[in-house]
């Protein structure tokens, strides 16, 4: 047995022995069961949980006591801040070559994850300007999805297509969505 093979192997004994509750340290890393795309993409699915919860809280206070926009807010947490940040997170996963680094998973986490707070804050405060930044900072996102999505190369050609139309898709959304947020809920 060669000397990283021998080193591998009693890592992996002493991460067993460790966890049948011996006290010994494990001098070796930890067994890892997830990809380093999908760990990088745990922290997409925490953040789209809690925008869910946060959007059945909303609805919840909404439901007991009506405020302007609660049926709105508590949709475009669920939406915006959940359904279509899993889907743009994850969705990655299931791509043949997306382009992935720690510098592109932050920019599409934080952009996207700012720019959906803005425009939430922006509506509730009635503030058209910050709804404007909000949209351009997920409409920045998108671009960071777009761009981690990697070639167009077979074996999946389609996924990568169904990943962009996605983002195209939400593009349109957030332009309409801003226009609907200047002419306010009466039209």
């Amino acid at each position: 047995m060669t000397g990283a093979a021998a080193s591998a192997s009693d890592g992996r004994q002493s991460g067993i022995r460790a966890a049948s509750g011996q006290t010994e340290r494990a001098h070796a890393a930890p067994v890892v069961w997830l990809s380093p795309l999908a760990r990088g993409r745990l922290v997409f699915v925490a953040v789209a949980a809690a925008m869910i919860v946060a959007g059945g809280f909303v609805a919840a206070v909404n439901g007991a006591s009506s405020f302007a926009h609660g049926s709105w807010l508590a949709a475009y947490l669920v939406l915006v801040g959940g359904v279509s940040q899993l889907l743009l997170g994850v969705g990655s996963l299931a791509l043949p070559e997306p382009t992935e680094s720690i510098a592109l998973t932050r920019a599409q986490l934080g952009l996207w994850n700012a720019g959906t707070l803005a425009v939430a804050g922006g509506v509730l405060a009635d503030l058209f300007g910050v709804v404007l930044g909000g949209s351009a900072l997920i409409v920045g996102a998108l671009a960071c999805f777009a761009r981690g999505g990697g070639p167009v190369r077979e074996p999946r050609p389609t996924a990568v297509l169904a990943y962009r139309f996605l983002i195209v898709v939400l593009v349109i959304s957030v332009v309409v969505g801003g226009v609907l947020s200047r002419t306010g809920p009466a039209g």
